[in-house]
């Protein structure tokens, strides 16, 4: 083309500024005359409302003046008195223009027009209005000025009837009381008045408002709407709209010259040279206006990006992933690698979406796929296959490699997020499906991995490896997630069981069971931090439920005393639905009544989900079972949820019992503890007691149980059963 692309691009600049101009300016105009209409409109009905109350409110008063004086008139017939009053009562009401007295059947003489006239009575009342008890308002005529009459029988023997009659008009002086505007009448015909607002300007819309009487005009009122011209209005739109475009458009101009003005002009740059190149003769002085291959090829990459990636966490998609899966099989075949596919998924994450909204869960998958991208060697394959789950493919020479490397990406992945000054804490699934040793081919390693996963999700163990019959393969070497498995497998656990007593009995009341090591000397971590790191780790499910189970054994070996066992467990066994019923039927399975069996809460663990908690021991209290909070003053949401929980018992912590004698601060603590629980019906055990002064001081408290070594250490197994019968 001839046309150079500077000079074409500030033309469609101009133009297209001036046909924004020119389109505001236009719907600046309809707007500004839809505003008006509507503000008119408004206006009308206003006044409207206002004259037909007026109207109204002048026939009512009419009607009292006609009481008041037809009232007076039957009680006084002489006629020098009624003429007295009259006088008297203009004066009172100069609004009336006549009161007079007229024998029925009187003529007017004719006026030249046939417009009926207030004085010509010679018409019969409609039926309608002799029994009325008000008279009607009607409008007529007097000396050719519209006039509002009531007319009745004031003397029916001497056929005189009571005629009182006002200005039609009168309502119009109250009507520039109410709008604060003065009229004036226009001379016009007799039969009429047209009254027209002063200081009308021609800008100004105006509106008008008739008054007729049958088929005949009386009067007419004009009223102005006040309003700005379009000029003005343009005018105060303009000073700021106008530089903000300029400014929108140089912005735009800019952009576009940068985007694809210069590339095209380097374009047409390279074709001139081409040209000159090839014909040395052609000194034409031209530039191409072509179409933006810079730009689309921009776009190209961009849409080849989106095709391969995951929108939300930039990883890898589905179809990239599996063509990778495929890729690396193929290879596995000719070389002999082994790959595993590695599964991850995060526990009802429908509850985090519901509860956090959208917007978070989705900085929580971020989050997620970060995380596991920091953890992947440079040969691993990452990608998001949809809203939670990835997936992973990892190389790996030897069992033990892989089995660290999940191990590693669980604990990574368990760790707590802080999303938007949220702290969450997830539970995280995971299945592991191994190539070749679980399927030789894609589709088939995919099934089995998607079956590890599910088996991850509704079993106990967060991690699962497929494991074939017939493999001499064990990929259960995880040296965290696998040793609560190997612990409980290989019987490294005890419960042994301390004694409760009753401080007004003296008898003991139930025992509670303590887990602890069978080899303490064997394990390099302490009870109490395996079982934080349980619990960390989404790991407490397994040890709590062979604590219930095994302490369900016990009460079924001593089923003929009547013993209760308390049981410890996490604050997260109280987010799982099913608890309950996994309870319930280890209590069926040993025959164990519910109420042999106490449930203590740690009261220092911290509650996401407090009504899901609350709902859940609601149901075990239905059930039977007893209820009792651990360690209470330690925790931050004791006092908040005490009244909320459905509790018998509550155990303050030994901490404020152990010094108590020699600390008054302590003995405070306790006793205001023993005080607030027995005011909410709940019965109080104090732990740590070790010497007879707690004892005594307890007692003199109001506490209800104490356990410690001053009664008694923790009993093994074997001992129960003896201890009850001494202490019976």
């Amino acid at each position: 083309m001839n046309i150079k692309i500077q000079h074409f691009t500030l033309s469609l600049f101009m133009l297209m500024s001036l046909s924004a101009v020119l389109l505001w300016s236009v719907s600046l105009y309809l707007m500004n005359d839809s505003l008006v209409k509507e503000k008119t409109g408004l206006y009308r009905n206003n006044w409207q409302i206002q004259l037909d109350q007026l109207q109204s409110d002048q026939g009512a008063w009419l009607q009292k003046r006609f009481h008041e004086v037809s009232e007076w008139m039957q009680e006084n017939t002489d006629s020098q008195q009624r003429q007295y009053f009259v006088n008297q009562y203009y004066q009172l009401y100069p609004k009336l223009t006549l009161i007079k007295i007229i024998e029925s059947g009187a003529v007017v003489p004719d006026m030249g027009k046939k417009i009926p006239d207030c004085l010509d009575l010679s018409g019969k009342q409609s039926e309608s209005e002799i029994v009325s008890d008000s008279p009607l308002v009607k409008t007529c005529f007097s000396n050719s000025q519209p006039m509002l009459a009531v007319t009745a029988d004031i003397d029916s023997s001497n056929n005189q009837k009571l005629l009182l009659l006002m200005d039609y008009f009168s309502f119009i002086n109250d009507f520039e009381k109410l709008t604060n505007r003065q009229f004036y009448v226009e001379t016009g015909s007799k039969l009429s008045r047209n009254f027209i607002e002063t200081r009308v300007h021609e800008q100004q819309f105006q509106t008008v408002f008739e008054f007729k009487q049958d088929a005949l005009t009386v009067g007419r009122l004009t009223l102005s709407v006040p309003h700005e011209s379009f000029f003005s209005v343009w005018l105060q739109q303009a000073i700021w709209v106008i530089p903000v475009w300029l400014f929108v458009a140089l912005v735009f101009y800019l952009a576009l010259f940068r985007a694809l003005i210069h590339p095209l002009l380097l374009v047409s740059q390279r074709m001139k040279k081409m040209v000159q190149t090839r014909r040395p003769g052609n000194a034409y002085d031209r530039q191409f206006l072509t179409p933006g291959l810079l730009l689309l090829h921009k776009y190209f990459i961009n849409l080849t990006y989106m095709t391969k990636h995951d929108h939300l966490t930039g990883l890898n998609n589905r179809a990239i992933f599996e063509e990778r899966l495929q890729l690396a099989i193929m290879e596995g075949k000719r070389s002999g690698r082994k790959y595993a596919l590695v599964l991850v998924d995060i526990n009802h994450f429908y509850k985090i979406n519901k509860k956090y909204g959208l917007y978070v869960g989705d900085g929580l998958l971020k989050q997620l796929a970060k995380r596991l991208s920091n953890d992947l060697r440079e040969s691993d394959s990452l990608a998001r296959l949809e809203k939670d789950n990835f997936a992973l493919l990892l190389e790996f020479s030897d069992d033990d490699q892989i089995t660290s490397l999940v191990e590693k990406l669980h604990q990574s992945l368990s760790k707590t997020y802080t999303v938007y000054g949220r702290e969450i804490n997830i539970g995280i699934s995971i299945g592991v499906a191994i190539y070749p040793d679980n399927a030789w081919e894609k589709d088939e390693l995919e099934l089995k991995g998607n079956e590890a996963l599910l088996k991850a999700h509704q079993g106990d163990w967060p991690v699962v490896f497929i494991q074939q019959p017939d493999s001499q393969t064990d990929y259960s070497g995880l040296s965290l997630i696998q040793s609560l498995r190997w612990a409980l497998k290989n019987s490294d656990f005890k419960l042994v069981y301390q004694p409760v007593m009753d401080l007004k009995s003296h008898t003991t009341s139930y025992f509670e069971a303590l887990l602890r090591w069978k080899r303490p000397e064997e394990h390099v971590q302490s009870i109490e931090k395996t079982i934080a790191l349980a619990e960390k780790n989404q790991l407490i499910k397994p040890l709590s439920h062979w604590i219930i189970e095994t302490a369900c054994l016990q009460l079924q070996k001593l089923k003929d005393s009547p013993v209760k066992i308390a049981i410890n467990l996490s604050m997260i066994d109280f987010h799982d639905e099913g608890l309950p019923q996994r309870i319930g039927e280890m209590l069926q399975r040993y025959g164990i009544a519910p109420g042999q069996l106490m449930i203590e809460i740690t009261e220092g663990q911290f509650m996401q989900e407090p009504d899901l908690v609350i709902g859940i021991l609601n149901r075990l209290s239905e059930m039977g079972i007893s209820l009792s909070i651990d360690d209470f003053g330690t925790g931050q949401a004791s006092l908040t949820y005490l009244k909320k929980l459905p509790v018998e018992k509550l155990k303050i912590d030994q901490s404020f019992v152990k010094n108590m004698v020699e600390d008054n601060e302590d003995s405070t603590i306790v006793e205001a503890t023993i005080k607030l629980a027995h005011t909410l019906s709940i019965e109080v055990v104090a732990e740590g007691v070790e010497s007879a002064d707690i004892h005594i001081m307890l007692r003199q408290m109001g506490c209800d149980y104490v356990q410690g070594y001053y009664i008694s250490r923790p009993l093994e197994q074997k001992l129960i059963a003896s201890w009850i019968e001494d202490k019976s």
